[in-house]
């Protein structure tokens, strides 16, 4: 239940708008036009599955740039062409990562037909200051691209979690975070269509022009780790007490709360006002540090004194006793709100009274501006 990475995500792009018309159209359609059997897919977060499904139909990018090479020769897409592509992302950070590429490895040659498959071991930007270190220990089996800086794997949706990448022969991306039976019956398909060197894949949309319109400037002091300006911690809750909401291009404001702060329950009109006058540009969470238990005796508590019920919110509430993004913040009293544009960028922190619908509004405005599908998936670029 977290975004933007694993068990159970806000929202689909879960703060990310870049253009998914287009991408539904294009890229999105790609996977299911190929008849992808739901089972195959990996359980990945909602921003990690529609980062890489934004690339799926088009020409992955160019293996240029600031891209270092172990274990073989830097290669080009050209001269992949007729060739099936197995991308394998991972880190040599974790023990999940660095057995990635050694499972995808064995199998793509498990398959028959298994030497038209390259296999390219893409190392992540998390620790990739190290990875040489590690890779003359252990001798890469595959060639092994290291992404320092991040725009490769943002350009092809990858981000923290390991996930596999595949371009078919004529050199567009079609499947990526397959499960092993999905990456096997994949590779399958793959190897047995014809190459047709005529073919030429379409390269991703260019980002969409910035507007005119600026965020807010911060002026208001906090009282936790300043965040703004910069990426948000990843988001988590244990449980969802109403229904998960969808917040597909939507600014995204994270309301930390409990049902005993009184500040708190006295900010629930103001949020439920910001709610609704955004209804269609934002998607307000609010997350309580409070076990189920201790939530429901609290609400009860709320409606015998105030009247407070859950239809009262015109939000969404989910509970996270375990206050893993408000730890990461440094998060030191509530109510606390965080409020990211599209990009996962904080663009205002601090107590919600604070929040206005003015400095709401202009962060609407100026959201619009990264609502491209470059702009949507640079994740490790900052």
């Amino acid at each position: 239940m977290r975004y933007p990475h694993a068990p159970t995500a806000l929202h689909s792009t879960a703060k990310v708008a870049f253009a998914l018309a287009l991408a539904c159209l294009t890229g999105l359609t790609a996977q299911a036009g190929d008849d992808v059997d739901r089972r195959w897919l990996d359980r990945l977060d909602d921003e990690d599955r529609s980062a890489l499904d934004a690339a799926i139909g088009y020409a992955p990018p160019a293996m240029a740039g600031e891209l270092r090479w172990v274990g073989g020769t830097a290669t080009t897409w050209d001269a992949l062409r007729g060739k099936v592509v197995l991308i394998q992302s991972w880190t040599s950070r974790s023990s999940a990562g660095r057995s990635a590429p050694v499972r995808a490895l064995r199998t793509a040659r498990g398959i028959e037909g298994g030497d038209e498959i390259v296999v390219l071991a893409l190392h992540t930007p998390e620790g990739a200051d190290t990875a040489e270190t590690f890779l003359s220990k252990r001798a890469p089996e595959a060639p092994v691209i290291i992404d320092a800086e991040g725009a490769f794997c943002d350009d092809l949706g990858v981000y923290k979690r390991p996930v596999n990448v595949l371009v078919d022969r004529q050199g567009a991306v079609r499947y990526a975070g397959l499960n092993k039976r999905g990456l096997e019956g994949a590779l399958k398909r793959l190897l047995a269509e014809t190459y047709d060197e005529n073919a030429v894949a379409a390269k991703a949309p260019a980002a969409e022009p910035k507007s005119a319109a600026e965020f807010p400037p911060y002026s208001n002091k906090v009282t936790a780790t300043d965040v703004r300006g910069r990426n948000a911690p990843e988001f988590f809750v244990q449980e969802w007490i109403t229904p998960r909401p969808d917040a597909k291009g939507k600014v995204v404001i994270i309301d930390f709360w409990a049902t005993w702060c009184g500040p708190c329950v006295a900010s629930i009109p103001h949020m439920n006002e910001l709610a609704g006058a955004f209804r269609s540009d934002v998607t307000v969470v609010g997350v309580s540090s409070e076990s189920n238990g201790k939530f429901k005796q609290g609400m009860q508590g709320l409606a015998q004194r105030k009247g407070i019920t859950l239809d009262t919110f015109g939000y969404a509430i989910a509970l996270d006793p375990s206050q893993r993004m408000f730890k990461a913040i440094g998060g030191r009293g509530i109510p606390h709100v965080l409020v990211m544009s599209p990009d996962w960028v904080v663009r205002y922190q601090g107590h919600p009274s604070g929040l206005s619908r003015d400095i709401l509004g202009q962060i609407v405005d100026a959201s619009k501006s990264v609502g491209g599908p470059a702009a949507r998936r640079a994740r490790w670029r900052k």
